[in-house]
């Protein structure tokens, strides 16, 4: 089966797809072409506001905090959300990247505030402190205090997204499609009724498949530092769980896939496998966005420039954005 771009295609246009056999790509991106025709804009808000070093989790640890912005204006029933997850193969980052006045990365909160939401970027508990699951534990945390707060910081609590880059792509669709006890956890947690998913997630080139990902050799180190060690028998288990393409269901909510086949460290080739297993699967709602001779994290780190007003109307789309 080729899933590789027209070349002929400008470098990560949306172009064509060469089929073969009888599942056919194309249709993701034709599904996503027809719904952003039909949308229109919400009106831009006037002012935000920005909250910053919120503690989500109680207890002293520094990554348990966020910054939050939102349209200064109140909304009549609460706005759509977006949580963003800053990369970093679990080892290194700071949600300052996507909070910072003097900064202007794509996937910035301020950017997804004046388009209407709250937005909140997130640190968690790096592997070099706490292997898995601690990193997707404390992403759980932080929206189950977003939705503890929701009247607070106006936010509805059933329409929450997620977004995330490199390792917070990873994160991001663990949100979106698994609600299952996090084997490893703290006993607090355990005790937890099961755990209610977000609405949508958008990846920006995350890991799929951390078994697939550790044999390919490029960010193995990191892998196993975040698994406690290598794919052995003893760890299988917790390999599969960690893994977004173990999660796949038919009522898997809206996901927004965006890859590059010039990516070094995540295979594009795990990405269309986990395309087609939702495609197998019967998932309703999947955008992917294969982008010809694009490295790692189209996005925000090669920053291509039609990227944002695309991710923002998947939001707008799939988590009911209404003007307020």
């Amino acid at each position: 089966m080729d899933l590789t771009s027209d070349p002929g295609e400008h470098r990560g246009s949306p172009g064509r797809w060469c089929q073969s056999g009888a599942w056919i790509l194309s249709f993701w991106l034709a599904v996503w072409w027809g719904v952003l025709a039909g949308l229109t804009p919400a009106t831009p808000p006037k002012e935000i506001v920005v909250h910053r070093n919120l503690r989500y989790r109680p207890g002293e640890n520094r990554a348990w905090q966020l910054d939050l912005a939102k349209p200064a204006t109140q909304a009549a029933a609460g706005r759509p959300t977006v949580v963003v997850i800053h990369g970093g193969g679990w080892v290194e980052g700071s949600r300052s990247s996507f909070s910072s006045p003097d900064t202007s990365q794509p996937g910035h909160i301020e950017a997804f505030a004046r388009a209407g939401f709250v937005a909140v970027t997130i640190d968690y508990r790096l592997s070099k402190e706490a292997p898995w699951p601690a990193a997707l534990e404390d992403c759980r945390a932080a929206v189950d205090w977003l939705r503890q707060h929701a009247r607070e910081y106006d936010i509805d609590p059933d329409r929450i997204g997620a977004w995330g880059n490199s390792a917070g792509g990873h994160l991001a669709l663990l949100l979106v499609q698994w609600d299952g006890p996090l084997v490893g956890a703290d006993a607090e947690n355990e005790k937890q009724p099961g755990w209610r998913r977000i609405q949508a997630a958008v990846s920006d080139s995350g890991p799929v498949e951390l078994s697939e990902q550790h044999r390919h050799g490029t960010l193995r180190g990191v892998v196993e530092l975040l698994m406690g060690g290598p794919p052995t028998d003893d760890r299988r288990a917790a390999y599969l769980a960690a893994s977004p393409r173990a999660h796949i269901t038919r009522d898997t909510p809206p996901v927004l896939l965006i890859y590059g086949t010039a990516d070094e460290q995540v295979p594009v080739a795990s990405a269309d496998d986990f395309v087609r297993k939702l495609a197998e699967t019967g998932a309703p709602d999947v955008t992917y966005l294969r982008l010809a001779k694009v490295g790692h994290c189209p996005h925000s780190i090669q920053r291509v420039d039609w990227l944002p007003g695309v991710v923002t109307q998947f939001f707008q789309r799939s988590l009911g954005h209404k003007p307020q």
